[in-house]
This record gives C-alpha cells, sequence and structure tokens, in this order.
C-alpha cells in the first residue's frame, strides 16, 4: 500500500498572543524555506492583529511565498444548530455559507494546523488535525486568576473537544505532564517538539542596537523583562527583587516590554510596590515593540530576567541565548528543560523569592567575564537547533498523521 505523501498544508490562526504569533512566523518560514514543495495555505482571522511586526500578518506571512486566506467567524456557527429566525437572519446565512465553504476547503488539504485553538471549537473536518495547545495555565491558580471561572470552563470543554478529535503537539515534556494532569481521561500520544527563538532575529550591529535604544529613551545599564502583566508572569516579586539589586548598583534600570506594561513609570523605593512618577524612574515601560526594536533592547541590556510562575518556555531567554545576553529565571520545570535539551546556561532563582531574584540578578552584573562566557556558550548551542530542526520535526509529526 503506498503511503499518502504530504503535499498540502493548511494552517490556522484565528487570533493570538505575541509569542503564539512569532512562534506561528517562524515555524512557517521555516518549512517554506526548506520543504518548498508543500502548498501551504494559511488561514487568519480577520481581527488578527500584527504583534512584535512592522507589517500586517498578511503582508508577513506572504512575503515567504505562501497563500493567504480568511477565515469565518468561528463562534458564529455552532455544530448542528439550524439557522435560527431573527433580524441577524442574513448575516447568519451569509456567515454559515462562509463557514462551509471553508470547512470544504480544509478538506482539500492533507493536514491541518491549528496553530492557536483558544476561544474557538475544533471543526467537523475529514483531514487530520493537528494542534497546539501551547500550555494551560487556565488549569491553575497562582493567586490572582489567569482567566475567568466562566472563561476556564469554557476553556475545559473546547480542550476536551480538540483532544478527541485532534492530535496533540506541545514545546515541552512538562506540558506534555500538564495535559495528562488537566485530562486525565485522555490517553492519547503527546508529540513534544521543543521550538527555537521567537523573534525574528534580524542582523544588527553593536552600533545600531545603542541607537536604536537611545531613540526609545533608555539610557545607561538596565535589565530587560519581556513579558505582559498577567498574574503568571509574577512580576510583583520581580519588583521586589530588583529593589533588592539596586542597593548594591544603584544606577541600574530595569525595562518591562510586553502588553499591558505601558504607562507603568515608578522607582523600586521598597520590595513591595512600585512608586509611580510621571518620568525619570529607575523602572520604566515601552509596551508592545516591534521586533527590531526588542533585538536591540536584548542585545543592549546587561541581562534579560523572565520570572514567570507558570510557561510553556522561556521564550525570551530562547531570544536572549539566540543572541548572546545572559539570562536570568525562574527555576520551574519547563525553564529548566532548556538547560538539558538545548545545552543553554542562565542563572536561576525560586520566582516566589524576591531575595534570590535579587542575587540572581547581583550575580550577572557582578561577574561580567563569567557571564559573557555563558552567553557565548549559549548562543553556541541555540545555534545547533534552528527553526530547520523544528520544521522537520513538525513535518515528520504530520507525515505521520497523514499516514
Amino acid at each position: 500500500m503506498t503511503q499518502k505523501k504530504l503535499d498540502k498544508l493548511a494552517v490556522v490562526l484565528q487570533s493570538s498572543s505575541t509569542g503564539g504569533w512569532r512562534y506561528t512566523c517562524r515555524l512557517i518560514q521555516a518549512i517554506r524555506r526548506d520543504r518548498p514543495q508543500i502548498a501551504i495555505t494559511v488561514y487568519l482571522g480577520r481581527r488578527l492583529k500584527s504583534v512584535g511586526e512592522e507589517g500586517s500578518p498578511r503582508r508577513m506571512l506572504e512575503q515567504f511565498g505562501v497563500q493567504v486566506k480568511a477565515m469565518p467567524y468561528l463562534k458564529c456557527v455552532e455544530p448542528g444548530n439550524p439557522l435560527r429566525t431573527s433580524i441577524h437572519k442574513l448575516r447568519q446565512t451569509l456567515q454559515y455559507f462562509q463557514y462551509r465553504r471553508w470547512i470544504k476547503d480544509l478538506n482539500l488539504q492533507d493536514v491541518v494546523l491549528f496553530a492557536w485553538p483558544f476561544g474557538i471549537e475544533c471543526p467537523d473536518i475529514q483531514v487530520p488535525i493537528a494542534f497546539v495547545p501551547h500550555d494551560f495555565n487556565y488549569t491553575h491558580f497562582v493567586g490572582a486568576f489567569v482567566e475567568t471561572p466562566r472563561s476556564t470552563q469554557s476553556l475545559y470543554k473546547q480542550h476536551r473537544r480538540w483532544l478527541s478529535n485532534a492530535f496533540p503537539i506541545v514545546s515541552s515534556n512538562f506540558i506534555a505532564q500538564d495535559l495528562k494532569r488537566a485530562f486525565p481521561e485522555f490517553h492519547g500520544h503527546t508529540k513534544v517538539i521543543p521550538i527555537s527563538h521567537l523573534g525574528n532575529l534580524v542582523g544588527m550591529d553593536e552600533s545600531e542596537a545603542k541607537k536604536t535604544v537611545g531613540t526609545l529613551g533608555i539610557k545607561g545599564d538596565f535589565i530587560l523583562c519581556l513579558n505582559n502583566v498577567s498574574a503568571h508572569k509574577n512580576l510583583g516579586q520581580l519588583l521586589g527583587g530588583f529593589h533588592y539589586a539596586r542597593e548594591k548598583f544603584p544606577e541600574l534600570r530595569l525595562v518591562l516590554v510586553g502588553f499591558g506594561t505601558e504607562g507603568i513609570c515608578g522607582n523600586a523605593n521598597t520590595p513591595w510596590y512600585l512608586d509611580n512618577v510621571q518620568d525619570g524612574g529607575n523602572v520604566v515601560s515601552l509596551g508592545l515593540r516591534h521586533d527590531r526594536e526588542v533585538t536591540a533592547l536584548i542585545k543592549q541590556a546587561k541581562l534579560v530576567i523572565n520570572p514567570s510562575l507558570y510557561e510553556a518556555g522561556n521564550g525570551s531567554g530562547l531570544d536572549a541565548w539566540m543572541l548572546g545576553t545572559p539570562v536570568a529565571m525562574s527555576a520551574i520545570p519547563s525553564f529548566l528543560e532548556h538547560r538539558e535539551q538545548l545545552g543553554v546556561m542562565a542563572e536561576t532563582f525560586h520566582p516566589r523569592c524576591c531575595y534570590e531574584i535579587g542575587d540572581a540578578i547581583c550575580r550577572i552584573i557582578a561577574g561580567p567575564e563569567n557571564a559573557k562566557a555563558n552567553a557565548e556558550a549559549s548562543m553556541q548551542a541555540m545555534m545547533r537547533y534552528t527553526w530547520s530542526h523544528v520544521a522537520a520535526r513538525y513535518l515528520s509529526a504530520f507525515e505521520e498523521i497523514v499516514a
């Protein structure tokens, strides 16, 4: 019997986080570059925003030579429910036919990858489906709700349907274990494929990086945190740790970059909170920035720090390691996996202890030669695991699914 080949791949991205968008871009780019004979169609949600890129999602993906199409509003279609007579009947009818046409298009593919399957139902199609749940942070309580209780129940319901109809792919063994914990009824196989860097790391010399950081208003020595303000990002403990680090290095500044950080500006006068100031504080935020600006900030930072309590992996660390910048990070399982899988190096700390966070920062600042050596070794390690390696493993998984 002849094994069916993988000739046509569809990728669906109806919405995304910053990391989810960058991950999808890097994966599609690598597959297109390394296996140009595969026809790739990307279906984008109409409300998907360009996150951290200078162009629109459509333009960014079309540069890779893939076909980009719009997708219907999936929430407007409930499989099995007849169209209801209402003042919105015409709109619902149009969306229904758009949805059916989209399903027909998906059934022409060899495999369909849902790169960010949050907030949507798994569609009823006849071809194999792979999906990337990324993480299950909504199944944990970290001292504040990551999702509302109502949203949490909805996500549980959605993921159970995905797990019943599709093949999960995750980026760390920790997430594979967390999937089994959250959904003990699932007995299928979870494919673990570690990822490489997330940023679009274009070539940039030191002079350009320094100039770019200057235009952002950042002067002097600074440490960089690339996180949003969600509860599991643990920014409160980071501020406490930064306060203690400044006791030894009073000229040091903390720069925050990420969704929701806009407007954070103050002085870490105590370990308990940040005293707001209008400008000139030792803690500043830049909000979301373009990849080129983030690249410059990483290259100029004394270190990149990630204090998260729960993640699928250390995305900012992956970019810092790739660019040769020292890393300090939480000693959580998914972050520690990077050291084992990739051979990178970092200072670690207990994320609930601001004293340990401060000490980790100080070890890097006080030992520049050792920090530089570790950063260079990490950069060499990252070069041994590129997106070409990631894409090859994804393609192997798709071919298994197709077969």
